[in-house]
C-alpha cells in the first residue's frame, strides 16, 4: 500500500471505536496524529532503507515496521494514560495506528523484520532500490493493491467531504477533532 491504504482504514477503524466508546470517555481522538500513525512507519522506514542507508540495509522495512516499535509507543502511551488519567494521547494513537500500519503491511509474513530483534539483529535484504515506481506499477494491476488504495481514497474523501459539509475542516485542522 502507498498512502490511501493505510490512512482509510485505519481512520475508519479508530472513528469506529470512538463512536462505540465516545459516551465512556471525554477526551477525543486527535485525528491528525491518526494520519501520521497510519504511514509512520513509511515516513520512518523508507528514507532510512532506501536514501540515507540504502547500501547497508537493502530494505525499506525496517525498525518503525517492528513490533518492538510499535510496542514502545504503545508503552510511552500507556504510561501517560495512568500518569495523566487521559484515554487518547498521542503516543498511545501512533502506537496503535502503526500498529494497524503493519496488520495492513502483513508483516507477520517477513518475521525477521516483525519481530526484530527478536530473531536477529540484522534485517533481511529485500532490494527495493525502485519500491517508489514498483508501488506505482502495482497500483495500476495488482488488485489487492489498487483496491484497497481506492477504498481509503473513498474512506478519506468521505470524512473530508464530512467536514466540508460541517463547515469543521478549520476546526479539524486546528483540533485533530473528526
Amino acid at each position: 500500500m502507498i498512502f490511501f491504504g493505510h490512512v482509510g482504514p485505519t481512520t475508519l477503524i479508530l472513528k469506529a471505536y470512538d463512536k462505540l466508546t465516545e459516551k465512556k470517555n471525554g477526551t477525543p481522538i486527535d485525528y491528525r496524529f491518526v494520519v501520521i500513525g497510519s504511514v509512520l512507519p513509511d515516513l520512518i522506514d523508507k528514507p532510512i532503507g532506501d536514501v540515507f542507508f540504502r547500501k547497508e540495509f537493502q530494505n525499506t522495512r525496517l525498525f518503525a515496521h517492528s513490533l518492538l516499535f510499535s510496542g514502545i509507543l504503545l508503552l510511552i502511551g500507556l504510561y501517560l494514560m495512568i500518569k495523566n488519567k487521559n484515554r487518547a494521547n498521542n503516543f498511545f494513537v501512533l502506537g496503535i495506528c502503526s500498529l494497524i500500519h503493519q496488520i495492513l503491511d502483513s508483516m507477520w509474513l517477513y518475521a525477521r523484520t516483525f519481530y526484530w530483534p527478536f530473531l536477529g539483529w540484522k534485517f533481511p535484504t529485500r532490494p527495493e532500490g525502485k519500491w517508489l515506481m514498483e508501488g506505482f506499477q502495482r497500483l495500476l494491476t495488482d488488485p489487492t493493491y489498487y483496491v484497497t488504495e481506492i477504498l481509503g481514497l473513498v474512506i478519506v474523501i468521505y470524512f473530508v467531504a464530512k467536514l466540508i459539509k460541517n463547515k469543521k475542516l478549520k476546526q479539524f485542522l486546528r483540533t485533530g477533532i473528526l
